[in-house]
């Protein structure tokens, strides 16, 4: 028997049938109770008052924007060319694996594997996702199929559904050798006061200007996805790099404290003191309106990552966008089984208006 779940959205062709997300991930944990986390409400100005419209909201944002980008660190100024090379091509069976480096920042230069699927015609502009791959020595490898687990091989996943994907190397796993906090400590070396959380994010809107320079890509249609380590990503893209237009977090910790987001090659222990004045509802409610999907598993997301979804579901209904955030638990421990992959890829689908052809639609 076929769940009810993929049966709704299975009929989900955006335009003909849209899926009813709130029911999807956002009913199912409308009756859990909610810890008192210290969560700020998002729609008080600093004084108290309470915020009742976009303008007003609008404001409150560029003081919490602000205020993150402080967390953050100064970045540096991006380079003005990408200065792409292309370091090996391939032809699959119905797709072209290309290995890339770009210019990032500085001296540094960002590995990716671009995906482009078979049969785009001349002129055709297809949705493109950015994958972001989980902590694994297999980096930029696992998402593109060339690693030793083929339920996290995203990139391929959607580029057979007819997505041109961008799978970028993590700068915290370059270095086998140094690992996470040799990179870490390097940054900081090199670029005091930047946070590895502000590198990742700075390489994710490099990520965008890449595919932007692509004939194949519709720059209006470009999403994220990512896991664990990823997901963390994801957050950050969406929040600070507006040309996404849908993001999925999948068992990356979405809470401060329910992960370690204060380590040395992410937001470093100085975040500590600002919990939980600081958090990230906050974050999240910086992508509104853009659609934004936290799947759990009940490791590093799951029933308890809801708080956070519910307190940024203010600021979307302000929009007229509540049904543009939520969360599905897929009960499968920190991974990213079948079931979540499937919603999320429907995720992507809808929000980016692409439906695969019955040939794409599996994995």
């Amino acid at each position: 028997m076929i769940p009810t779940l993929f049966v709704t959205l299975a009929c989900a062709v955006p335009g003909t049938d849209p899926v009813d997300w709130p029911a999807l991930v956002q009913k199912p944990h409308a009756g859990l109770p909610v810890p008192d986390l210290g969560l700020r409400s998002l729609l008080l100005s600093r004084d108290g008052e309470k915020l009742t419209t976009r303008q007003g909201w609008q404001k409150a944002r560029q003081g919490l924007r602000q205020a993150w980008l402080g967390y953050l660190g100064p970045s540096p100024e991006k380079p003005a060319q990408l200065d792409v090379r292309v370091e090996q091509t391939e032809k699959p069976d119905g797709y072209t694996r290309q290995l890339l480096s770009f210019a990032s920042e500085g001296e540094d230069r960002l590995r990716a594997y671009l995906l482009l699927p078979g049969g785009v015609r001349p002129g055709e502009r297809r949705p493109a996702v950015v994958v972001f791959h989980q902590t694994t020595r297999e980096t930029l490898n696992e998402p593109v199929g060339l690693g030793k687990n083929p339920e996290l091989a995203l990139a391929l996943h959607l580029t057979r559904r007819g997505y041109v994907t961008l799978s970028p190397e993590c700068y915290i796993l370059k270095d086998s050798k140094g690992w996470a906090a040799g990179q870490a400590a390097a940054l900081a070396r090199r670029r005091p006061g930047w946070t590895g959380m502000g590198k990742m994010t700075f390489d994710a809107s490099r990520c965008v200007d890449l595919l932007e320079s692509l004939p194949a890509v519709d720059r209006d249609r470009i999403g994220c996805i990512g896991f664990s380590l990823g997901a963390k990503e994801v957050l950050y893209a969406m929040a600070f790099e507006p040309r996404y237009k849908v993001g999925v977090f999948n068992e990356g910790g979405i809470g401060l404290r329910m992960s370690n987001w204060t380590d040395a090659w992410y937001l470093t222990a100085k975040m500590k003191e600002h919990i939980p004045a600081a958090e990230h509802h906050q974050v999240l409610a910086l992508v509104a309106p853009r659609p934004f999907l936290v799947l759990g598993g009940g490791s590093a997301d799951g029933p308890a990552s809801w708080p956070f979804v519910k307190a940024a579901l203010p600021v979307y209904e302000l929009y007229g966008a509540r049904d543009r955030i939520g969360l599905f638990d897929h009960k499968g421990k920190h991974s990213f089984p079948r079931d979540g992959r499937r919603i999320a890829y429907r995720w992507l689908d809808h929000w980016l208006g692409h439906t695969p052809r019955q040939a794409e639609s599996e994995e």
